[in-house]
């Protein structure tokens, strides 16, 4: 079982939560602001400094410390939690930004509303137009972005405070591995 030590504050904590939940990998996360024995265990795997988020993959000690994405990523596909076919299926399976699907589903929500009462001949199809896109809100999952190859991960509609660029809608991204032929 990986365990991620981090603290409910650290943005890189938060992250690399996100990220091994997208990856519907199995965690355990521990708040070392609030568990002494954690803390102590973090910092062992750190030579005795401090440092958030630190994942024990759970083999001969291996730890990360404060890593990106892209290194989590690879570390899961050497220790062959994942396969490179894996992540590439389930990061596909999310093309929405979380504040992008809080917003989406949002907007649903009032367009039903709003066709609730509507007159009888536009009632349906802004019902229609309102449960599509309160649908895709939900499940995180625009078809139109998929079948266009753009994502908001990772921009300011994932999560503006970790944005990594700022333009809103991408390419999606051709995913090379480290350690990995192409």
């Amino acid at each position: 079982m990986i365990i991620v030590y981090g603290a409910d504050w650290c943005e890189d904590t938060r992250r690399s939560l996100r990220h091994l939940r997208r990856l519907g990998v199995a965690s355990y996360y521990v708040n070392i602001d609030e568990d002494l024995d954690a803390l102590d265990r973090a910092k062992s795997l750190n030579a005795g400094r401090r440092r958030t988020p630190t994942i024990d993959l759970g083999v001969g000690g291996a730890a990360l410390v404060e890593p990106d994405n892209d290194t989590l990523t690879a570390a899961l596909v050497e220790m062959q939690m994942l396969t490179v076919e894996d992540v590439d299926d389930r990061m596909d399976v999310q093309n929405i930004g979380d504040v992008e699907r809080i917003g989406r589903t949002l907007a649903g929500l009032a367009l039903l509303g709003l066709a609730a009462g509507a007159r009888r001949g536009r009632r349906w199809p802004i019902a229609l137009v309102g449960a599509v896109v309160g649908l895709t809100g939900v499940a995180g999952c625009c078809p139109a972005c998929h079948f266009a190859g753009v994502t908001s991960i990772g921009g300011p509609g994932d999560h503006p405070d970790e944005a990594s660029r700022t333009q809103w809608f991408v390419k999606r991204p051709t995913r090379e591995i480290p350690g990995e032929a192409s």
